[in-house]
């Protein structure tokens, strides 16, 4: 009885009109009932849900409220960790193997430097191989004029070749090696070219947080000049230079705040004072 009463409640039609204010006219009528009311009320909730659901799901509409991480920033998000993490594993890789190469030419026995070792670092490397290219590397790899020998430390280096300056400034730092200083500290002007002391070949290029940015070059009679601390890196990795072109430049910044750039002298694995050899 109440169920039949509550049923005739929901479906009895009621009439919706509307008149004129002034004449009392009826302009326009609708025969609706509570439960239709209740059923379009429910519809039109249910595509209101809909339509909003597929705009903040298939839009960029997020990315418009401040403050609010849309699709977009969580992808950027990710990618920027990726960049990070594969910047990372450059950076710890390229740190190996310079100090690897550091180590080789002071003729310690260096058992990470493997061949694994120098095929990661070079296809890391941020310069395309040409075909040109790999031919240099062959042959700087099958002429023994460009291999590090390794020799007694206490004897004596001797050099019979013609060096020049690698840039104009003055000595702050003397070769030392008892205090780790295996080269001389040199104040430069500021954006200046350093240049390469001999004809020879860029074996390695790279940049450290002890160092900076570095370059080192193999010279005939087994000799290696290295530049550190340089603003820029000029010459590229397997790169033939001749003696005085620019491989770096020094910094852009004042000369009282310019970074002292290091450079170093190698002979059959020694490091050897250049003040001996060059005239700054």
């Amino acid at each position: 009885m109440i169920w039949s009463k509550f049923v005739k409640y929901l479906t009895e039609r009621q009439k919706l009109s509307l008149r004129n204010i002034r004449s009392g006219q009826e302009i326009w009528h609708l025969f609706v009932s509570r439960l239709n009311l209740m059923l379009a009320s429910l519809t039109l909730v249910v595509i209101l849900f809909v339509v909003i659901l597929t705009t903040v799901a298939y839009t960029p509409i997020l990315d418009l409220i401040p403050g609010y991480p849309g699709n977009r920033s969580r992808q950027l998000i990710l990618e920027n960790i990726a960049r990070l993490d594969s910047m990372e594993t450059l950076v710890v890789r390229w740190e190996r193997y310079n100090r690897d190469i550091q180590m080789v030419m002071d003729g310690v026995n260096v058992s990470s430097l493997t061949e694994d070792t120098i095929i990661k670092s070079s296809k890391t490397s941020p310069f395309p191989r040409s075909v040109s290219d790999s031919l240099l590397r062959k042959q700087i790899e099958t002429d023994s004029s460009y291999m590090l020998v390794r020799s007694n430390p206490r004897q004596r280096a001797e050099v019979s070749f013609s060096i020049i300056s690698p840039v104009g400034g003055t000595i702050v730092r003397p070769f030392n090696p008892k205090q780790g200083m295996f080269g001389v500290e040199i104040a430069p002007q500021p954006n200046q070219a350093v240049m390469a002391v001999m004809d020879g070949t860029v074996i390695s290029t790279g940049w450290t947080t002890e160092s900076g940015n570095s370059i080192t070059i193999q010279h005939a009679g087994n000799m290696v000049s290295i530049y550190r601390r340089a603003a820029r890196i000029l010459a590229q990795t397997g790169q033939r230079v001749r003696s005085g072109e620019a491989i770096a430049i020094t910094s852009t910044q004042t000369s009282e705040r310019t970074p002292l750039l290091i450079f170093e002298l190698w002979n059959n694995g020694n490091a050897v004072d250049p003040e001996n050899y060059i005239t700054f």
